[in-house]
């Protein structure tokens, strides 16, 4: 695969590697990322345990299947203040806070050395990341603080003022909001697409890496934003149809079980898909690179 990781990449042929390369080396991605991810699933199992869930099926009373199905899904006081649930939930969000970092990095490393055609070891990968652990959390952080304020908040802010204008009756204010906020949520997502190559750069070069993923991503945001779409709603898709499950499965514990695994495999994806986004970036700079220095010396 070195040579067409040693040249840009048309947008199908980005799309083609990261397949290619998920397909030839898929059971070393997947149980490198299940391990990484088996505390979070082993933490929901057992709180999903503690608050009473079903093993195989867990489906809610109904006199039909349609008010089986809406009451499954219905979340009544006690359910939604549930101390176990709350603290579970706070204890995976934490443990996650950890994982995803060193995951997506263990990622990015066999990525690299696919592309420099070398023999890889997955003890090798894990202990290589580890060495970059707080320069990747410490970026990771920053960057959700970062999209928290510069996206969550605005965004609240238009949704709440748009409610406002159709309640107070102005509607064609509203209208125009509704506008205006789409266009900001756009700006916003290109925004934090130019940064979000902070992580392979926290990695293989220095930290929070986001003023050089800024760089990075001159001229290809568009693509790069495209690519980002499109991975995002190839996995949807998958987790999507596997959701489907649970019109049989209620919100058991082995339908939890079976969505997790199925999360496993889609960060796969979106994971690999940007490692290969990333390193054509870096094809790209330097031929942008050696050109500027080409036009210097004439």
């Amino acid at each position: 695969m070195d040579n067409i990781f040693s040249r840009p990449k048309q947008f199908g042929e980005i799309l083609d590697l990261t397949f290619r390369i998920i397909k030839d080396h898929f059971g070393k991605l997947f149980l490198l990322l299940l391990a990484f991810n088996s505390p979070v699933i082993i933490t929901q199992l057992i709180v999903q345990i503690m608050s009473g869930r079903g093993l195989i099926r867990d489906v809610a009373e109904g006199e039909n299947f349609i008010e089986q199905f809406i009451n499954t899904y219905a979340v009544t006081d006690v359910e939604l203040f549930d101390q176990t649930e709350i603290t579970g939930n706070l204890i995976i969000l934490l443990i996650s806070l950890f994982i995803y970092p060193l995951a997506t990095a263990t990622v990015y490393l066999i990525v690299k050395k696919i592309k420099n055609s070398q023999d890889y070891e997955l003890k090798e990968i894990v202990q290589q990341s580890f060495t970059r652990f707080w320069p990747l959390l410490g970026s990771y952080i920053l960057f959700g603080l970062i999209t928290f304020f510069v996206f969550v908040i605005p965004i609240g802010i238009g949704v709440g003022l748009i409610v406002y204008s159709f309640t107070a009756g102005s509607i064609l204010v509203g209208l125009l909001m509704i506008l205006v906020l789409l266009g900001a949520l756009l700006g916003c997502l290109l925004l934090i697409t130019r940064w979000s190559f902070y992580l392979p750069i926290s990695l293989f070069d220095r930290a929070p890496g986001l003023s050089e993923s800024f760089q990075l991503t001159k001229g290809r945001t568009w693509m790069t934003f495209g690519l980002y779409i499109t991975l995002f709603l190839i996995t949807t898709f998958i987790s999507s149809a596997v959701e489907v499950l649970s019109i049989f499965l209620g919100l058991s514990i082995l339908y939890s079980l079976i969505i997790s695994i199925v999360g496993v495999f889609t960060s796969m994806i979106f994971a690999v898909g940007t490692a290969v986004i990333y390193f054509d970036l870096k094809v790209r700079q330097s031929g942008n690179d050696l050109k500027q220095m080409i036009d210097q010396y004439q």
